[in-house]
């Protein structure tokens, strides 16, 4: 039988002419009888069509209007022209959806905003994201890149005018800066999938570099975390890198051959958008293209063993050709646990010591294909998990539950030392601590667990109870300036005394990045990147602290993220020493002042909260304003400012005119304070164009993509909470 197909032309770089690509597809369809692989490869040189694999599927073979349908007959899918659908024709195929890059991206289909298919929640083990595309227009128009983008949900936060940006895109990207394009992927909540960045393996340096029709591939498996692209049909590069956590919501619509360009104010630039023609169109929750030829075990990180307690993991392969037994061929499995040949799994109890066992395992399939792999699996024993908790409220109810890992369900705990504050109590068989603390103190808690196997362990815990006028910062009377986050929108936070000037808004359009605080909101979350910070205006009495004449206290809540922000790793490796909380400093240091954490010079690695002021003149600068840096000014034990975990912390800072006095404060206690630092007035004379900022440390004007600090010194990690200005000394 001889099945009709179109052959590609064009755009294969490591090949001397098309014979040989012809020959391999011919030989591929003749061996198709007897390969299931070869069956699923050859199909997609012929129109699609639905199976139960199908998520959504676009032939665009309307042909005329505005309207595009989802084969599989979900109306929630339809697309819709953002104002003129163009059409075109792909022989053999039909007619095609067709884009002209124009400023008012008119030629967009635009369709369902959070939509669980589209938005690959559907696909909770892998896809195939795929797509005939024929791009006519000009290579490195977008700033010397080509970014031509074919589907998605996210846009660079282009067309967000509110709400969340999280989603994917599938577009074509230049190679190297050269006129050669790739298909590539991007998961917005984790990696990447981008060739052209030099990142992953090359397998071979396939490439589009005519104006012919393609057919283009995106795959993601979850079992080893791996990307795959595919040009032709054939596979040229891979890379293994985690999925991450899929977010619950996105308000970018799905959009087909572009991207909105729309903004508040509205803005058009043009990037992204595809110039060409795309069809076919397929989202598919599973991997419809192999990714190896021959069997091979899928290399992927097993899980931990935790000691004692029962354990199961399944292995998996590529290309199987009939049943696959499994064989230990080097070293052993830790003690306890057990290989089921047949079902390719790794199950019992580990009951030797903790610590890392490596061994190789081999698979044979019944065509007597052989493959090989070495693994390493981890054995740990039981612990607590908890390493903090959370500050206690005096005269408001408490509950916290401590946690273990890798102890199993049935536990037992012990108060060991310490003596819990008065109105809290301590079950032993939940491990909950809850009551009513009836007076403000800190107690430090020996705690035990067993389990039902007899493993133990032990940690000392701090339990903090803060008066409970910290736990909600409200305006007054005296309150200048208060941003509490809440409301419909994370992009334009008012201030809560109504002033519409001090508003802030995004650094950059990273969309609504606030996550909950149970018990108190949404707050902003910040990653470390210094793109998605707040801004606010540039000259202001409030925010320069001119407006309070006599004295001022600046507080807010703050939770860092950790050691090492989601940035490091492009960073060399830099931890999180140094964080820009707010103020109107920037890193050109013509602003005024800036509240932040550090860690510089810390004994033993705590961030304290500390201040920089800058006058307009050299001589008055104000910096250091710090318990790490100036010790003499630490009140009380200096084990007790600085904050070690990544809970919610109260920090404030207060100055006097009258007294020339600075003083700082951590959870509603004083830690550090000091009388014209340096011999130094504190002089309140700025000229300068520094923006009012939160989270990230300015290099210029920023508003919606200006001059943010990306991956600079100074972006904060973490999460911050409600800001307060007050024209007195709160504390």
């Amino acid at each position: 039988m001889i099945v009709p197909f179109l052959v590609p032309t064009g755009g294969f770089t490591l090949t001397s002419n098309h014979s040989s690509l012809r020959v391999r597809v011919i030989a591929c369809l003749v061996a198709a009888a007897c390969s299931s692989v070869c069956r699923v490869d050859a199909d997609w040189r012929r129109p699609f069509t639905p199976d139960e694999h199908t998520v959504a599927l676009y032939h665009f073979d309307e042909g005329k209007g505005n309207e595009a349908r989802d084969a599989c007959g979900d109306p929630d899918l339809t697309l819709r022209a953002h104002k003129q659908a163009l059409w075109g024709e792909h022989r053999g195929f039909g007619a095609t959806a067709r884009f002209v890059r124009t400023k008012d991206d008119a030629n967009l289909l635009i369709g369902p905003i959070n939509n669980n298919k589209l938005e690959l929640r559907t696909c909770p083990d892998s896809f195939t994201v795929e797509a005939w595309v024929r791009y006519t227009g000009p290579f490195r128009q977008d700033w010397g890149n080509t970014y031509g983008n074919i589907c998605g949900t996210d846009e660079e936060g282009f067309s967000l005018p509110h709400g969340k940006r999280s989603g994917w895109n599938f577009a074509l990207h230049n190679w190297k800066e050269k006129e050669r394009l790739v298909p590539s992927g991007r998961l917005l909540a984790s990696g990447s999938a981008f060739p052209y960045y030099g990142k992953g393996i090359t397998i071979q340096q396939l490439a589009i570099t005519d104006r012919g029709w393609h057919h283009i591939a995106w795959q993601f498996r979850d079992t080893d975390q791996t990307h795959f692209l595919f040009l032709d049909g054939e596979l040229f590069w891979k890379w293994s890198v985690p999925r991450g956590r899929q977010l619950d919501r996105c308000d970018i619509p799905f959009q087909v051959g572009g991207f909105l360009h729309s903004q508040d104010p509205p803005f058009q630039i043009s990037k992204g958008n595809f110039e060409g023609e795309i069809d076919e169109l397929r989202i598919s929750k599973l991997m419809r293209y192999p990714v190896a030829n021959r069997l091979s075990i899928i290399q992927s990180r097993l899980p931990v063993a935790g000691l004692q307690v029962p354990y199961f993991t399944q292995l998996s392969v590529d290309a199987a050709a009939g049943e696959v037994t499994w064989q230990v061929v080097d070293g052993q499995l830790p003690e306890g646990l057990t290989l089921d040949r047949a079902a390719g799994a790794i199950r019992g109890t580990a009951s030797g010591a903790a610590g890392s066992q490596k061994f190789t395992l081999a698979a044979v399939d019944t065509a007597g294909n052989k493959d090989e792999r070495a693994f390493t699996l981890r054995v740990e024993a039981g612990r607590i998990l908890s390493e903090s908790l959370p500050l206690a409220f005096a005269g408001l109810v408490y509950a916290q539950k401590l946690q273990t890992e890798h102890m199993g369900s049935d536990v037992r705990w012990q108060l060991l030392s310490g003596s819990l504050p008065e109105g809290l109590s301590f079950d032993c068989r939940t491990g909950k601590l809850s009551g009513t603390p009836s007076i403000v103190s800190s107690a430090t808690l020996g705690v035990r667990v067993r389990s039902a196997h007899g493993q133990t362990d032990e940690a000392k815990l701090v339990l903090k109870v803060v008066p409970a006028a910290l736990r909600r910062i409200l305006p007054d009377k005296h309150t200048v300036a208060l941003w509490d986050w809440q409301g419909p929108s994370g992009k334009l936070i008012p201030d809560r005394m109504g002033d519409e000037t001090l508003t802030l808004t995004w650094v950059n359009m990273t969309g609504d990045q606030r996550q909950p605080r149970p018990g108190w909101g949404l707050f902003p979350n910040l990653i470390g990147g210094g793109e998605n910070g707040f801004v606010g205006p540039q000259h202001s009495e409030k925010v320069d602290l001119r407006s309070c004449t006599r004295e001022w206290t600046v507080e807010v809540w703050v939770r860092r993220g950790g050691r090492f922000s989601r940035y490091s790793k492009h960073m060399g490796g830099r931890h999180f020493d140094f964080g820009h909380i707010c103020g109107t400093y920037d890193n050109s240091e013509r602003g005024v002042w800036e509240l932040y954490l550090s860690d510089h010079d810390s004994l033993d690695g705590s961030m304290a909260p500390g201040v920089h002021f800058l006058g307009s003149e050299p001589d008055q600068a104000l910096k250091d304003l710090h318990p790490w840096k100036r010790r003499q000014g630490i009140v009380g034990d200096p084990a007790n400012a600085g904050i070690r975990d990544t809970q919610w912390h109260h920090v404030a800072w207060q100055f006097s005119y009258a007294d020339d006095l600075h003083q700082l404060f951590l959870d509603g206690k004083l830690i550090w304070q000091m009388k014209a630092p340096g011999g130094r007035k504190l002089v309140n004379n700025r000229k300068h164009d520094a923006q009012f900022s939160v989270g990230s440390r300015l290099t210029g004007y920023a508003r919606y993509g200006g001059r943010f600090n990306w991956l600079g010194r100074g972006n904060f990690f973490g999460q911050i909470g409600e800001i307060r200005i007050s024209s007195l000394r709160r504390y």
